[in-house]
């Protein structure tokens, strides 16, 4: 099934999209192997609320922490980035902090769906090197996890 994506929406909102409408289907089925083919909308969904949750409950968010994410093509990488994204937290280049195990199997609450509230196309998502992306600059799931 294909889904149509609009240019406004968030990535956010893409991804929530996806998981109601494709749930079984990869998220990015251009990637190649097993894990990213057993990656699939739903699951990515999930994961990646788990990961906003905790990183909420930890201060991590628009005006709050930001998050170092290391360079990579993986889909740990991907759910951690989205989970960033669905916090509202920066992301900057880094060796990460935290286990990936632990954050893609913490309980999704409350506070992911009301987060998104604060997020707009101008939230800060992304910074590296010298430059700073901001939520509304990604048109899609796969510019927004690329390396």
């Amino acid at each position: 099934m294909i889904v149509a994506l609009h240019r406004a929406e968030l990535v956010i909102d893409q991804l929530a999209r996806l998981a109601d409408h494709a749930p079984h289907a990869p998220l990015l089925p251009a990637r190649r192997g097993d894990e990213w083919q057993r990656l699939t909308n739903a699951r990515t969904w999930a994961q990646s609320g788990a990961v906003a949750s905790w990183l909420i409950a930890q201060g991590f968010g628009p005006d709050g922490r930001s998050l170092a994410v290391p360079d990579g093509d993986t889909p740990e990488r991907a759910i951690l980035l989205l989970g960033a994204l669905r916090a509202g937290a920066l992301v900057v280049p880094g060796p990460s902090a935290v286990e990936f195990a632990v954050l893609a199997h913490c309980s999704i609450d409350a506070a992911v769906a009301e987060r998104r509230l604060h997020i707009d196309a101008q939230t800060p998502a992304r910074r590296s090197g010298g430059s700073q992306r901001r939520h509304g600059d990604f048109a899609s799931i796969a510019e927004a996890v690329a390396d």
